[in-house]
């Protein structure tokens, strides 16, 4: 199939509106898949008159033509197949202008093969279907004909279909060639897809199908299985045979897709929806990073088992990984929520979450930068707390009988020191960054690269600052139980060399109160390099 011309400008060569003008706004129709030509108003679309197809303004605006491949899946207490010979006797046969090579794999649906196009000289995939039992021409009919709607997707992480035809009663599709592997046989392979990378495919794949959703389109077999791995991080979306126009009254009411992924409120008759497409999206984003499901398909049919995503609830690990932030948990939770209306309500509104925990590239900060930084908020924070701990002094071990009579208000002074460290921590809760990493561009990250959550910063802000911020209540230690004290004072300096040496010696340059608080230093301006 050439590429497809949705507008179509109707002027004569003295610009005044040729034949068929009155279709549309003037010197402009919108040519409908099912052949109709309709006035369409790119700012607001439209509907086919005929076929009902809404049209979108997005999708006007970027009309283009692309997209991928065909499968089906059918519940009606049975699966029905559309499926293709064991056989290899379909090489060299020709289906269109396509020289049949060699079988690349097969499913329930059919079977893809790569293929010669004859007309330009590459390859390109096949794919065939064909009913073993018997071929049903509106079904088929249906199926080209959305295939067709979807040959208008035009996205980098979409699979590109190049035709679509038939072959006696074999409907098939030419597309885009992609050696793969598939997100599913990576898992196959790796058990687990690294958080940062999952969330990256996430992403891509909410993407294409936001752009899909503006052609009114709903993919409805969103799965590990039809992700394509295209290289260079790049995840590809496949298999759009199961794909739903939104709001067609003509679409078929049985259950469709694949149980592990099927969204509840579909078994429960409602119509399809971005809701749906984003559950699936929900049950393949869990599977990537956990290596799993997020809850077991229980029964014996394929009913029972699709049913159990009516009441089965997410079981998270008991054991939260430190290299993924607590925010997937819940963006997960909401994604899988048995009701739709809790989802997200746009793929824009998605994507703005699933980027807010994707990890950035980060360059960890260097030690002098470090120390330097460092030894500036300690000075800093010295200052402010030196009054009180001058004051402890003056009060404990001055001999003068004026200032003894006052060492009752020791305690009273050092409380009253707490005021410091609090202030520090509250800046800090709220976001703000200390003067040493202010000046010399340093930020504190997770593992992951993401912002620690508040509490998780105020915990390693105590550890990094404990020498400047308990000094005070040593000397009022020191003064009671001396003692105590030592031990106190033995406590903050190995507590500060071990700090120290942690960062010179070990790999990583991670600090004891890093390790402890699963943090690290960066340099700040990654993320604003990133953001241009």
């Amino acid at each position: 199939m050439e590429s497809m011309t949705q507008l179509t400008h109707f002027e004569n060569s003295e610009g005044t509106p040729a034949a068929g003008a009155n279709l549309g706004r003037p010197g402009l129709v919108y040519h409908c898949v099912c052949g109709t030509e309709f006035r369409v108003d790119p700012t607001v679309g439209g509907e086919c008159p005929d076929c009902k197809r809404i049209v979108q303004s997005e999708a006007i605006q970027h009309a283009m033509s692309a997209t991928v491949s065909i499968t089906n899946f059918q519940n009606d207490e049975e699966i029905h197949h559309f499926e293709l010979e064991d056989s290899e006797n379909l090489i060299n046969r020709l289906y269109g202008h396509f020289r049949i090579d060699r079988k690349l794999g097969a499913g329930g649906m059919g079977a893809v093969y790569r293929a010669l196009d004859t007309s330009l000289q590459r390859y390109v995939a096949v794919k065939i279907m064909r009913n073993a039992h018997h071929c049903v021409d509106s079904r088929v009919a249906m199926m080209l004909r959305e295939a067709v709607a979807q040959a208008r997707l035009n996205h980098p992480n979409v699979v590109t279909i190049y035709y679509v035809g038939r072959q006696g009663e074999e409907p098939f599709l030419a597309m885009e060639l992609l050696t793969g592997p598939t997100l599913s046989e990576k898992l196959a392979t790796d058990g687990v897809i690294p958080y940062a990378d999952a969330i990256r495919y996430a992403v891509q794949v909410a993407s294409a199908l936001r752009h899909a959703a503006q052609f009114g389109i709903v993919h409805a077999d969103i799965k590990p299985a039809n992700l394509l791995m295209a290289g260079g991080g790049r995840i590809k979306l496949s298999d759009f045979g199961l794909s739903r126009i939104q709001n067609d009254p003509g679409q078929p009411t049985t259950v469709s897709g694949t149980p592990a992924y099927v969204a509840p409120e579909l078994i429960q008759g409602s119509p399809i929806s971005i809701q749906s497409d984003m559950y699936a999206l929900g049950i393949t984003l869990f599977e990537l990073v956990f290596g799993r499901l997020p809850f077991e398909l229980t029964g014996t049919t394929v009913r029972e088992r699709i049913e159990t995503h009516l009441t089965a609830e997410i079981t998270f690990p008991p054991v939260w990984p430190n290299a993924i932030p607590r925010e997937f948990a819940a963006i997960i939770s909401r994604l899988l929520s048995k009701d739709p209306i809790n989802r997200f309500a746009t793929y824009d509104e998605l994507l703005a979450e699933l980027r807010a925990v994707e990890p950035v590239a980060t360059t960890t900060a260097g030690v002098a930068l470090r120390a330097v930084a460092y030894t500036i908020d300690q000075l800093f924070l010295l200052v402010f707390i030196a009054p009180f701990a001058f004051a402890i002094i003056l009060l404990n071990w001055t001999e003068v009988p004026q200032l003894s009579a006052y060492r009752w208000a020791t305690p009273i002074i050092a409380f009253f020191s707490l005021i410091v460290p609090a202030v520090y921590l509250s800046m800090m809760y709220r976001g703000w960054r200390s003067i040493g990493r202010y000046l010399f561009q340093l930020r504190i990250v997770e593992e992951n690269g993401l912002r620690p959550r508040r509490e998780q910063l105020v915990t390693r802000e105590v550890l990094r600052n404990a020498f400047a911020w308990f000094s005070p209540l040593a000397f009022y230690v020191d003064s009671s139980n001396p003692i105590l004290s030592r031990i106190f004072e033995v406590a903050l300096v190995s507590f500060l060399g071990i700090d120290s040496a942690m960062i010179l010696l070990l790999k990583g340059r991670k600090s004891l109160h890093d390790y402890l608080c699963n943090s690290r230093v960066a340099l700040a301006v990654d993320r604003e390099k990133e953001s241009k």
